[in-house]
């Protein structure tokens, strides 16, 4: 049966939003420089200017998948039907799959394009501090599906978003579609794949049964055909494994 959660928004998920500054420094593309006083209390300023501002909703569902012929994944009572080697490979050992998308509003855009006018600085962290609210965000959603699951000795697998290896950014709007987040989330998209919020994600997750703990998959830059060339590449290994749309 098909698993749509309609409450869109959930104080418990958004309650764990804590914006990691370590990976806001990330974002910022920080190596391991010296940071003054000065920049390191301005951060924790648009930590908090951005914790104040975000609206985060997210929906997702759950559809048995059929893939019985190679390279071709298919959504049951959708019409859902991926030919990518990429998606494939994450849903081949799965018989059921959700989709989800989530998005922090369009006011954390207005605080940013304010900024971009008056402190260009505060303004790129500030972005750096959406882009990881997001994150943290789907993390969360993940992590309640996977409470849900583990009754049934269930897991998720890692997140895979449309713009990723072989499946291109296009296959947004499919998903966002299905899941009528227009109307439930007030998410939209471009004819070119481009979400509106920008602050926002589109990601797949296959449901297996749980072999190994969630922790190993979720997070995993060797299972991302970017890998070699993403510059926010984690220094242990890990992504987001979720694409965040950034101007």
């Amino acid at each position: 049966m098909d698993n749509v959660f309609n409450e869109f928004t959930s104080n418990d998920i958004i309650a764990k939003i804590d914006i990691d500054k370590n990976e806001v420094l990330r974002y910022l593309q920080y190596k391991g420089q010296d940071i003054d006083d000065d920049l390191k209390n301005t951060i924790d300023d648009c930590i908090i200017n951005t914790l104040s501002t975000i609206n985060p909703r997210f929906i997702y569902s759950s559809y048995k998948i059929d893939s019985s012929k190679k390279g071709t994944i298919k959504f049951e009572n959708t019409n859902l039907v991926y030919t990518s080697e990429d998606i494939y490979e994450l849903l081949k050992d799965c018989n059921r799959a959700f989709i989800m998308a989530a998005t922090l509003g369009v006011e954390i855009e207005r605080l940013t394009r304010r900024f971009s006018y008056s402190d260009l600085t505060k303004s790129i962290i500030i972005d750096s501090c959406a882009t990881t609210a997001i994150e943290e965000i789907c993390d969360s959603v993940q992590e309640s599906i996977n409470k849900g699951l583990s009754e049934k000795r269930q897991t998720t697998t890692m997140r895979y978003s449309p713009g990723y290896g072989d499946l291109g950014i296009e296959n947004n709007i499919g998903i966002l579609d299905v899941l009528n987040a227009q109307k439930n989330i007030g998410l939209t998209i471009t004819d070119s794949g481009i979400m509106i919020p920008r602050k926002s994600v589109v990601a797949i997750m296959g449901v297996s049964a749980l072999k190994y703990s969630n922790n190993d998959i979720k997070k995993s830059c060797n299972n991302c055909n970017n890998k070699d060339n993403c510059i926010y590449r984690r220094e242990d290994g890990g992504c987001a494994n979720i694409r965040v749309h950034r101007e």
